[in-house]
């Protein structure tokens, strides 16, 4: 990390900033992927890193999440992985199962090929340990599985496999594994280690993490150049109360809005955002919050780019549209004008400040500022970031048997829930997804009052109310079990409000259901400004430069010199659909 500002890198004597948009995670332990031709496609575009799974334990099957020509899913004995094939035939995904206390000398070769070409590219690597088990799907795939290796190890659960109590000899299996990779990548200055993708699925501890993290460091202990160690925390955001001292590198998940980086910039550690996805396929959600999350202080940026396929090594795949994410040549370009823009500042004397933003921005425009103090100031604005908002919902519940019913609420951020004036779950605080839980009896053919209430404030906008019985599945709480408070007709009486008192009516409606993951959109359709007209910022006295940006071209749209006296200053933008980036220099 950088001694000057630990937020960024020091690589190869500069400060660096890691911005990329890669694929998905195969491209060594995917026999079939051209790798030298994907890195030629990286470096082509200005990008800086890509991230990959060592193949170790976890593999995915075709048609997992439903991603296209996913490159984590190889082909059946296309699956190269640190074990050496036995003689012996049966693994799951092809050929002959495993042995786990060999090492196949043919995967290192080509791991080690892999880290040295993107070594000559300026590519940094993101060497992934560890990913836990979503579904019993890529259990059965795995090499720790006891049906795919000869070892007789893996007879346990799959949530038990990445614990320190639980997982048996297998625990002395992934140690082995992890000084092996330290020592076989020991020579290269472009890697860094992460632990384990996506901990907070699938039982993987955080005691398991932290004995992952000390056993890395020991194994370069007498080494000149240590490799940096990263730690996957959670999806959007969360405040890091006991962080581990071995960790460099605290990484999130679809982080936007880009509150990871404000709840832990006094660690002074690079808080990354490594995976995105699961808005769209379109450019602009993925290029918003790259700029959001580095302008806020963030020190790395990985976009998921699904174009990127077994013979599409340059990035070209056309992707259906049903794909979890995006990426392509375009949202390259866009990220390596995000890449020139922060690398035009001397970034390591800057922190993210919005104090510079001296009036509210109209609604539906949000901006954010990364300040070296009197000197220098990068500012990008954008539409569509929704602020503060809340929601009522108001009728009456009708059980179609009777007994008792738990109801699951899921939320990101506050909820409380009423049924018949009894209020049963009460968590309104700001959380990331969290489900609450709450069982009452209810009489099949009465009809109960209903509220619900919620508070978004920041993160992916969830709002989710659904019940289960005894021996059935939980499942959202379906319109014919709700009516209107009048009685009228099935549904709830839906009011959204503006901040998240109910103080400042938006619209009401009716809901069949609750049954909504809004993510960073409105929840109602919002009258948004076609444009930024003004910026007034808080500003010392001096002389001034101020280059306004496309974020999608790169080009520059207006260039303004001015003196100011000291004060608040009025910058004019130029005409712009509410995305500008801002440049300002003071001599």
């Amino acid at each position: 990390m950088h001694l000057d500002n630990p937020h960024y890198f020091l690589w190869r004597g500069k400060p660096t900033v890691l911005i990329t948009s890669g694929e998905h995670y195969g491209a060594v332990l995917n026999l079939d992927f051209d790798y030298v031709k994907y890195l030629d496609t990286l470096a082509r575009d200005g990008l800086n890193l890509t991230r990959t799974f060592t193949g170790a334990a976890y593999v995915e099957p075709r048609g997992a999440f439903g991603i296209a020509r996913n490159t984590l899913a190889p082909a059946p004995g296309r699956f190269i992985c640190p074990w050496a094939r036995s003689d012996q035939p049966g693994y799951a995904g092809g050929g002959n199962r495993f042995d786990l206390n060999r090492w196949d000398e043919a995967y290192f070769n080509r791991l080690r090929d892999f880290v040295a070409q993107a070594s000559r590219r300026g590519i940094v690597v993101e060497v992934n340990l560890f990913c836990p088990f979503y579904e019993e799907a890529q259990w059965l795939l795995s090499p720790f599985c006891t049906n795919n290796n000869v070892n007789g190890l893996g007879k346990l659960k799959r949530t038990e496999v990445y614990t320190l109590d639980k997982s048996g000899p297998l625990l002395t299996v992934q140690e082995r594994f992890v000084r092996e990779m330290v020592h076989a990548l020991a020579e290269f200055d472009n890697v860094y280690y992460e632990l384990c993708n996506e901990p907070y699925f699938g039982g993987v501890t955080l005691a398991w993490q932290r004995h992952m993290a000390a056993l890395i460091q020991q194994a370069q202990r007498d080494r000149p150049r240590k490799q940096l160690i990263s730690q996957n925390i959670a999806n959007q955001s969360a405040r890091i109360t006991d962080p581990d001292p071995n960790v460099s590198i605290f990484n999130f998940h679809y982080a936007s809005p880009p509150d990871a980086v404000a709840q832990n910039y006094h660690l002074n550690k690079v808080i990354g955002d490594n995976e995105t996805g699961f808005q769209g396929t379109n450019d602009a959600p993925y290029r918003r919050e790259a700029w959001d999350f580095i302008v806020a202080g963030g020190g790395l940026f990985n976009h998921l780019d699904y174009s990127f396929a077994v013979g599409y090594e340059d990035g070209t795949f056309v992707y259906p549209a049903t794909q979890p994410g995006g990426g392509n040549p375009g949202l390259r370009k866009q990220l390596r004008v995000l890449a020139d823009f922060i690398n035009s500042f001397n970034f390591t004397r800057m922190q993210p400040d919005n104090s510079v933003l001296a009036e509210p921005l109209p609604e539906g425009l949000s901006a954010r500022a990364l300040v070296e103090p009197g000197r220098a100031w990068a500012i990008y604005c954008r539409p569509g970031a929704v602020g503060p908002y809340s929601a009522r919902w108001t009728g009456q519940i009708q059980a179609p048997d009777s007994g008792d019913y738990t109801f699951h609420t899921f939320s990101n951020d506050g909820v409380r829930l009423w049924i018949d004036g009894r209020r049963l779950i009460d968590n309104w605080t700001e959380h990331s997804e969290t489900e609450d839980t709450a069982t009452v009896a209810l009489v099949a053919g009465r009809r109960y009052d209903l509220k619900l209430e919620y508070f978004y404030n920041t993160g992916q906008a969830v709002m989710r109310l659904c019940w289960s019985r005894p021996g059935q599945p939980k499942q959202p709480v379906p319109a014919t079990a709700l009516w209107l408070p009048d009685g009228s007709g099935h549904g709830l009486k839906a009011e959204y409000f503006g901040g998240p008192q109910f103080n400042r009516p938006w619209t009401s409606r009716t809901d069949r259901q609750v049954n909504f993951a809004w993510g960073t959109r409105p929840p109602v359709a919002i009258e948004q400004p076609t444009a930024l007209n003004v910026l007034a910022l808080r500003l010392p006295a001096g002389s001034y430069r101020a280059t306004w940006l496309s974020p999608i071209t790169g080009h520059s749209l207006k260039t303004d010199t001015f003196d100011h006296a000291g004060g608040v200053y009025r910058l004019t933008a130029p005409a712009n659909d509410g995305e500008l980036a801002l440049r300002l220099m003071r001599h």
